[in-house]
C-alpha cells in the first residue's frame, strides 16, 4: 500500500469518525460497502458492528474479572499481613522475630534466598536466618544508595555486582528481586530464580508496610536516650 493510499484511508477513518451519522444521510452507499466473514458469506454492517461490540464486551469483561481478582488477592494478602504483623510484634525475642519475618517472606512470596542486612546493628539470628551486619558507610553499600534513597521498595533485576555481593555463590541464579530500605536501619533483598518473579511497577504496598513493622521493632532495642534524642 502506498503513502498516498494510507494517508486517504486515515482521513476518511478520521472524517467517519467525527462524523458517524454520515451513512444516516447517505444510506445509498451502504449497498456498496463489502465487509467480508470469517465464514465465508459476506456480512451487514449492522452485523459487523454487532461483532465488535460484542468482542468489545467481553474484552472489558475480562478486564473486570481480573480487576476482582487482584482486589481478592490484594484483600487477601492483607489480612495476612495483618496477621503477620500482630505475631511479629508480641515476640520479645529479636532473633524469633528475624526467623519468623524470614520464614513469612519465603514462603509469602515462593522465593529461593534473602539477605537482611542491618547498619550498625548486632542480631544473634538463628542458622537459617541470613542476617549481615555492616556499617552504613561501608563502600560497598554505597552501590545501593539509589534504591534506598526511595524510600520504598524496588523490583526487578540487580546488576551482578549488587548480586555477588548480596548472595556471593548463588548471585548467578538470582534472576529478580525485591529490594525494601529498612529506613536508616538497613535494607531487605528478596531473590527468586525467576525472572519474572519481582518486576518494575508491580504492587509493592505488602512489603512497604512490613518495612515500617521491622523498623518499629528495630526501634524497640534502642537505648531509651538514643529514642528520645530521636
Amino acid at each position: 500500500m502506498s503513502d498516498d493510499s494510507r494517508s486517504m484511508e486515515e482521513i476518511v477513518a478520521k472524517f467517519l469518525r467525527q462524523n458517524p451519522e454520515f451513512l444516516e444521510r447517505e444510506p445509498a452507499l451502504l449497498k456498496d460497502l463489502e465487509l467480508s466473514h470469517s465464514s465465508g458469506p459476506a456480512i451487514s454492517l449492522i452485523e459487523r458492528q454487532v461483532q465488535y461490540l460484542r468482542g468489545e464486551h467481553e474484552a472489558l469483561q475480562q478486564k473486570l474479572n481480573n480487576l476482582i481478582q487482584v482486589a481478592s488477592d490484594n484483600e487477601k494478602l492483607m489480612s495476612r499481613l495483618h496477621g503477620l504483623t500482630l505475631e511479629l510484634m508480641v515476640m520479645q525475642s529479636l532473633p524469633l522475630f528475624f526467623d519468623r519475618l524470614t520464614e513469612a517472606l519465603m514462603s509469602e512470596f515462593n522465593a529461593d534466598i534473602i539477605n537482611i542486612t542491618l547498619f550498625d546493628i548486632d542480631v544473634e539470628a538463628g542458622p537459617k536466618t541470613p542476617i549481615y551486619q555492616t556499617n552504613r558507610d561501608d563502600a560497598a553499600i554505597q552501590q545501593f544508595q539509589e534504591q534506598l534513597d526511595k524510600g520504598s521498595s524496588v523490583c526487578g533485576r540487580l546488576n551482578r555486582d549488587k548480586r555477588d555481593h548480596l548472595f556471593a555463590t548463588r548471585a548467578q541464579w538470582v534472576q529478580s528481586t525485591a529490594l525494601v530500605p529498612l529506613g536508616k536501619d538497613g535494607m531487605l533483598v528478596i531473590g527468586s530464580s525467576d525472572p519474572a518473579r519481582f518486576y518494575p511497577g508491580m504492587g509493592t504496598l505488602f512489603l512497604d508496610l512490613l518495612a515500617d513493622v521491622v523498623v518499629s521493632r528495630l526501634a524497640l532495642e534502642e537505648p531509651e536516650e538514643q529514642r528520645k534524642s530521636a
